[in-house]
């Protein structure tokens, strides 16, 4: 295959990418515009020091020769996460690429947080990417493909103290990326979840905080290159979470042990055993929650 042909480009596939106005969202915007995608940007940002609106961000693409148009809308709102995927489908009469990136954070520890503060981050990283997964799933089904990339993170698979809103609401990422996955299978829909790690403004607070990090390497463009990827109609995986930071991919997974199986358990076997139930050898990934039964023991 010749270095052309084997070049992922995108052909005029029509790509939503949430929170574009800066950081991850606007170098995977770019990204994909620089390889033929037409790109829609989303983002709730207004103009100032140091901030472009979505607006002025699409500007700047087109002004470089790239497709690309903007909407402004909240993906924490129903009805204007469905919007925005409307405006996309209108301006260009498809939607190929759906990236959820759109984000926000509160600090605190479960004890602490108010109701209040957690669902603010759920409407915008699990219910926000639950309307823009929805209504685009629509399109896509109608025409039998799709690719849909979800932002988590690693806190979200393996938690963080002093973060709660967002473990949890991350967490449910991961969760509802799965279940995308599996419900569209009869499609050559893929489904992915990305857990980055890069210096952008919403994870500054979190790395002003440990300055013994090296960030050099954490920029958003050296994640963006996985999103190409996972966005383009040769990528194969489906239901995968994906650890990206500073030139380092990764697969993050579920997986289960064997375990041990006793006919007559007890809180006491239990209590004598830990060491073989916590032990990971021999684990296995399901493909889904079903895989489990498997390993349940047969009859008496």
């Amino acid at each position: 295959m010749s270095d052309a042909a084997s070049r992922l480009a995108f052909g005029g596939d029509v790509a939503l990418v949430t929170g574009a106005a800066s950081g991850l969202g606007l170098s995977h915007a770019r990204a994909l515009a620089e390889r033929g995608a037409r790109v829609m940007l989303n983002d709730i940002v207004k103009p100032g020091p140091n901030k472009l609106s979505a607006e002025e961000a699409a500007a700047q693409l087109r002004s470089e020769g790239f497709q690309a148009e903007a909407v402004t809308a909240s993906v924490a709102i129903e009805a204007e996460a469905e919007g925005a995927v409307e405006a996309t489908v209108r301006k260009w009469g498809s939607i190929e690429i759906l990236v959820n990136n759109a984000g926000n954070g509160i600090a605190g520890k479960v004890q602490d947080i108010e109701t209040s503060d957690l669902t603010r981050v759920l409407d915008v990283h699990l219910f926000g990417m639950f309307w823009t997964s929805r209504c685009a799933l629509r399109h896509m089904r109608k025409a039998g493909y799709g690719r849909i990339i979800n932002t988590a993170s690693a806190v979200g698979a393996f938690g963080a103290a002093e973060a709660a809103p967002y473990v949890i609401a991350k967490a449910a990422v991961l969760g509802l990326s799965r279940a995308t996955s599996l419900d569209n299978r009869d499609c050559d829909i893929r489904v992915n979840t990305l857990c980055p790690v890069a210096e952008t403004p919403l994870a500054q607070s979190y790395f002003d905080k440990h300055p013994e990090l090296d960030t050099s390497r954490l920029t958003s463009q050296a994640v963006s290159p996985v999103v190409v990827y996972l966005s383009h109609r040769r990528c194969e995986l489906s239901g995968e979470v994906l650890s990206v930071a500073g030139g380092r991919v990764a697969r993050i997974f579920s997986a289960t042990a064997p375990g041990m199986t006793h006919a007559d358990l007890s809180a006491e076997i239990v209590e004598a055993n830990l060491e073989r139930i916590l032990s990971t050898e021999g684990y296995t990934i399901p493909a889904s929650s079903i895989d489990q039964y498997a390993l349940q023991p047969k009859g008496r």
